[in-house]
This record gives C-alpha cells, sequence and structure tokens, in this order.
C-alpha cells in the first residue's frame, strides 16, 4: 500500500465500495482501504503508521461495531503522537446530524471535520457524494 491511501471505515460496507470504485478510476488516485469495524481499523491504522505508510486521510462512520467513535479517534491521536507523526485528517461521515457529541469530539480530536450523508437517498448517490467531499478534503489539505 502506498503513502497516500485513504482509510475507511463505514457502517454500510458498500459505501467504501462506491467511493473506491469512484476513485480509483481518476488519474493518480488515492488507494482506499475500507475497515468493518471499529477495532480493525485502529489495527490497519497502527500497522500503516509502524510501516511509514502515512495515510492522507481517514474516514469514520460514528456507528461502528468494535470500539466507539470517540476511542478510535482518540487512539488514532494518541498512536500519532506516540511514534511522533503529523495528525491525520478525520473526516466523520454520519447519518445522523453533528450531535454536541461529536462537535465536542471534533473539537477535542483537531483536524477533523463531519460530513452528514443522507441516509433517503440510495447508496450509490451516498458514496458519490462521498467521493466528492473526499475530493475536495483532499484538495484543501493540499493533495491532488
Amino acid at each position: 500500500m502506498a503513502n497516500g491511501s485513504i482509510l475507511m471505515a463505514q457502517e454500510l460496507r458498500a459505501l467504501v465500495e462506491v467511493a473506491a470504485a469512484t476513485l480509483q478510476a481518476r488519474p493518480d488516485a488515492p488507494e482506499v482501504v475500507g475497515c468493518d469495524d471499529g477495532a480493525l481499523f485502529l489495527t490497519q491504522y497502527t500497522r500503516l503508521l509502524r510501516a511509514g505508510q502515512v495515510p492522507r486521510l481517514c474516514v469514520l462512520d460514528t456507528r461502528l461495531p468494535g470500539l466507539p467513535t470517540l476511542a478510535i479517534a482518540l487512539g488514532v491521536r494518541s498512536v500519532e503522537r506516540g511514534l511522533g507523526v503529523a495528525p491525520t485528517p478525520i473526516l466523520f461521515h454520519t447519518a445522523e446530524p453533528a450531535s454536541d457529541e461529536l462537535r465536542q469530539l471534533l473539537s477535542r480530536v483537531g483536524r477533523a471535520v463531519h460530513l452528514q450523508r443522507t441516509a433517503e437517498l440510495p447508496v450509490e448517490e451516498q458514496g458519490r457524494r462521498l467521493t466528492i467531499a473526499v475530493e475536495k478534503l483532499l484538495v484543501q489539505l493540499g493533495g491532488k
């Protein structure tokens, strides 16, 4: 896996698949790595950093099995501090509007933003919108 990958953990696995397929169709596309639960996400993230492969972006759903999103996000930041790595941007992609708890998490974690998906839309459209948001965020972060 090359530097510059996007690590995604979503409640709806189909969203990861749609976003990955759409992004892979672009020139110089980052690799998208999907995780099915929070514990797997944190394990994969730690392995990437240990191998010197820093993801360009992490995308986290707030409804993940395995670990609460708060623990995942704080775990990511703890691992980064421990290894002396700059904070990876995190996009919290949720079915719900941003709650006070999520806003506090965004503030506490830093370098993080929230995007609410529209649950009524077909998964393909949700994935397309997620892809657009990821691309815009990567441009804002100085990526391609």
